[in-house]
């Protein structure tokens, strides 16, 4: 019935569309203008991110800005969705992570204005996308090729984010864009608001000459719904025809008759209650044409209120179990005392957020421009959890019936569970408590930079040109967790039925429930109020375990200063250019952490390391006619490993076993020499594009965990030592792939109609290390889909804009992989479909409809040696929005 209703709302809004009329100028006839084409909207946007691309050096793909100012979508990882060679990780549907070309985030290089930002990955280098929103750009590029002035820290990609400039407006501009809307999933055990997102933005030049400008935008954005969600266990069990455990699968082959039970049914109830707020000041000045400063500054926060309802249902293949009836997609599984349920709610408070300084000057000097480039940029993480939770296991009201016996079915992709006994598993007096528990974990990290770039003509040549330059940049970050549990006594009374949390009026049904089943839902308020009233009467019914060992082992400081320098030659005519040149960088790693000695308990341990790399480039250009572009280029880049992997963090020794894990201060970053090749096509009077791109990396030094003798000083004395830690892998990964894209504006059947398409095809061997010195090679990247498909299909007229969005990505390995190959898991295939119309009243005056997720797909994940498991389901649903735009 939904899928009526926005197919025929789509469709009504298309009927209505008229052929559009350009504006009349004051020197033209209004038959001339008649036949003008309007650029606005996503036509606008085609057109820049075209110019951005032939402008570049470098191949680059852009997203920028329409008529209004505003990218198309809430933050910078759904805007830059629409671009070939990208992937996006979601987090509750929405997009957290980018991959290019094969790579996941960890690969890649983010700056806003060319100067990096700190990041709050609390391990890693991740740049969290849902913390930028969308209005903080006025363009995105993604280089994909590199030259020497870009950051080597990337193997896939460098992401620049463009803010606007006061001198790139009107003398006076102001935009308000507000939508407000509902997500479709908004039933909880709390009430689920509206969600929207607003956004404004002033610019101004003033002075004698307008020489002074100040830009200004402030954001805030809200999503408040529900996403139900199954997972069904990260192993499988295998038994034999006589109901017998069959052990793990070996070599390819399941054991046993070859049937996969699932051992786990997690039924999830996620509450998010998401905001991010914050703001950008840009202050510029150009007091004649030879001089240009800046100052700008963003600060934004994204929060997370975030309520995880769970109910487990869990199978241990080690007890003894029995299975009847089984086929191979269904069975009856009883057990001695292997099976448990649990019931538990988990409260999380997950704040991220980024802020810098950053200034600037550009000087013409002669011939020659000077740029100076100073910037601060922090970021905070933030992450208290509370849990509670009950368990019930075996029979426990004596009818000679395991509570917990289930019958399972697979089909339509997912699992479905019957309990034998129903009645059972709804007498709450049965599950008993647990534990109740307090998380908490921060990251601050600190990022100061200093850039300082000479770019001049080289002697009195009309053709070369050269540039130079420096860097320094620093980042400092202390990560901190902190861990409390109480456990309930011998005399504990405070089961699941007395706590009086449990809220029947509700049946909500995550994917794999049937139609009388229901969640068991635990009342967030209720259960907090009721635990600080047991515990405050009853405190011999609990006990404080401090979690030591989690407190310890988590904690780390690292300071990373990298110090890089690059020269490069450029030699340009009207149909060929060539750059080629060479980058240095040196890093050096220096960290505090925690090392757990046995029969010493915790100590502060330090450690130092460090790498330089030469990275060279090559990239070639020439026009083999006056619209078709010849590309290639060949540069050599790194992926610097994640900060948990070079801290010295949780490390443990073992001084009568002479074993030690631990941390690498020396690993080395991995290495890439990345070849490219492509062809682009400018038509249309540079409104149309046909572009294909081949591309070709060798990876190097791959980060794996491996155990091997190492001699060591041990209390001034040398002994080897079984060392366990990351080091570089021996084998070379290669991602080869192909990308297309193609710009047409489709005047000739209807005018103001466009049409964008790209697709990525890959084939990648990324091996990662199962145990020992065994590795699998798998189909995918991590977080990479080897297939990508975009396409849209807009009408921007005098009256209306109509925007047709269609994105999919192919399966593709999670970051969840294991030493059993089998139980490796792998993001399933996702399209979405999204709909956004504005009727424009005037100029400055539009109204929209935006309809996000027409067909209201979710996220699966899969595991087996041929990924046919299922293992996670979520449901999104759709969401519509409706919204005003003001400009002037």
């Amino acid at each position: 019935m939904q899928r009526t209703f926005l197919a025929t709302a789509i469709a009504a809004v298309l009927s209505h569309a008229a052929p559009a009329t350009a504006q009349q100028t004051d020197d033209s006839s209004a038959d001339t203008a008649m036949e003008e084409i309007v650029v606005v909207g996503s036509r606008l946007q085609q057109v820049k991110a075209i110019d951005a691309r032939r402008d570049s050096k470098a191949i680059v793909d852009a997203v920028t800005s329409d008529d209004v100012g505003r990218l198309p979508d809430f933050n910078i990882g759904e805007a830059l969705q629409r671009l070939p060679g990208i992937g996006i990780q979601n987090d509750q549907a929405e997009a957290r992570f980018v991959t290019i070309r094969a790579l996941n985030a960890e690969y890649n290089y983010t700056t806003v204005d060319g100067v990096s930002i700190a990041v709050p990955d609390r391990d890693g280098r991740r740049v969290f996308m849902d913390v930028l929103p969308a209005s903080l750009a006025e363009r995105i590029d993604v280089y994909k090729t590199f030259t020497p002035n870009l950051e080597g820290g990337a193997i896939g990609g460098v992401i620049d984010i463009r803010t606007a400039s006061a001198f790139n407006q009107q003398p006076q501009t102001f935009r308000f864009n507000g939508e407000l809307g509902q997500y479709e999933n908004n039933d909880g055990f709390r009430d689920v608001g509206p969600s929207g997102n607003a956004d404004a933005f002033y610019a101004t030049t003033f002075g004698e000459s307008n020489q002074y400008g100040v830009v200004l935008s402030a954001n805030y954005y809200k999503r408040d719904s529900t996403i139900p969600q199954a997972e069904w266990g990260s192993t499988k069990g295998f038994f034999n025809d006589d109901g017998s455990s069959a052990g793990k699968p070996v070599d390819g082959h399941y054991p046993g008759n070859g049937y996969a039970v699932p051992t786990e049914r997690r039924g999830f109830f996620y509450h998010n209650d998401r905001t991010r707020y914050g703001s950008t000041l840009k202050l510029e000045a150009k007091p004649n044409s030879d001089s240009y400063y800046f100052v700008r500054g963003f600060w934004n926060t994204a929060k997370d209120d975030e309520a995880r309802q769970t109910d487990l249902l869990r199978l241990s293949v080690n007890d003894v179990n029995t299975i009847v009836d089984q086929t191979a997609t269904s069975g009856t599984i009883f057990s001695a005392n292997g099976l448990e349920q649990r019931h538990y709610l988990g409260q999380f408070d997950f704040e991220r957020s980024v802020w810098a300084l950053t200034g600037g000057a550009d000087y013409q000097l002669g011939t020659g421009e000077l740029n100076l480039r100073l910037n601060y940029s922090g970021a905070e993480f933030s992450n208290p959890e509370h849990w509670i939770e009950w368990r019930m296991k075996g029979d426990n009201n004596g009818d000679g019936i395991d509570d917990n016996a289930f019958h399972y079915t697979q089909r339509d992709g997912m699992y479905f569970f019957e309990f034998l006994d129903p009645a059972a598993n709804r007498d709450f007096s049965q599950f008993a408590a647990n534990r109740r528990q307090f998380d908490d974990r921060s990251l601050d990290e600190d990022l100061y930079e200093v850039k300082l770039d000479w770019q001049d003509s080289l002697g009195n040549s009309f053709n070369w040109s050269y540039q130079a330059g420096v860097g320094y940049r620093q980042v400092d970050r202390r990560f901190d967790e902190e861990r409390d549990r109480y456990d309930p006594t011998a005399l504990n009374t405070y089961d699941l039925a007395s706590a009086g949390v449990v809220n029947d009026n509700l049946c909500l049904q995550p994917p794999g429930h049937g139609a009388d089943q229901c969640l068991v839902i635990i009342d967030p308020e209720l259960a907090n109020s009721s635990w600080a009233d047991h515990i405050a009467t009853n405190p011999e019914q609990w006990q404080l375990n401090p979690l030591s060992n989690d407190d310890n082992r988590l904690d780390y400081s690292l300071t990373e200063d990298v110090l890089s320098a690059y020269a490069m030659l450029n030699y340009a005519t009207t149909a060929t250019e060539v750059t080629f040149g060479l980058r240095y960088e040196d890093t050096q790693v220096d960290g505090i952490g925690r090392r757990n000695v046995s029969g010493s308990g915790w100590t502060d341990i330090a450690s130092s390391g460090g790498y330089n790399n030469l990275l060279p480039s090559l990239n070639f250009s020439h026009y083999l006619s006056e619209n078709l572009l010849l590309r290639a280029g060949i540069s050599g880049s790194i992926s610097r490993p994640s900060f948990n992997k070079i801290a010295p963090k949780g490390e443990s020794f073992d001084p009568i076993s002479l074993t030690l894990s631990r941390s690498n201060p020396n690993l080395n970053p991995r290495e890439a020499t990345n070849y490219d090749l492509g062809l682009d096509w400018y038509f249309d009077d540079g409104e149309g594009l046909l572009a294909a791109n081949l591309f070709f990396k060798t990876i190097d030094g791959e980060i794996y965990t491996k155990t091997e003798s190492m001699d060591m000083v041990v209390d001034g004395v040398t002994e080897q030592i079984d060392v366990t830690q990351p080091v570089n892998s021996p084998r070379t990964t290669y991602v080869r792939g192909v990308e297309m894209q193609f710009i047409k504006s489709l005047d000739s059947i209807f005018q103001g109609l466009g049409l964008s398409m790209n697709a990525t095809l890959l084939d990648t061997d990324f091996q990662y290390q199962a145990s020992g010195d065994t590795f699998y090679t798998l189909e995918t990247m991590i977080g990479q889909p080897d297939r990508s498909f975009n396409t849209a299909l807009y009408y921007d007229g005098m009256d209306y804009s109509l925007r047709l969005a269609y994105n999919y990505q192919s399966m593709r390995a999670s970051s969840r992989l294991y030493g059993d190959n089998y139980r490796n898991r792998f993001d399933g295939a996702r399209d979405t479909l999204d709909f956004k119309a504005s009727y424009h009243f005037s100029d400055a005056l539009s109204l929209s409809l935006n309809l996000w997720n027409i067909t209201g797909e979710g996220r699966t994940e899969w595991q087996g040696f041929d990924q046919e498991l299922p293992m996670v389901a979520a449901d999104f649903g759709r969401a519509v929005f409706v919204g005003v735009s003001y400009s002037y």
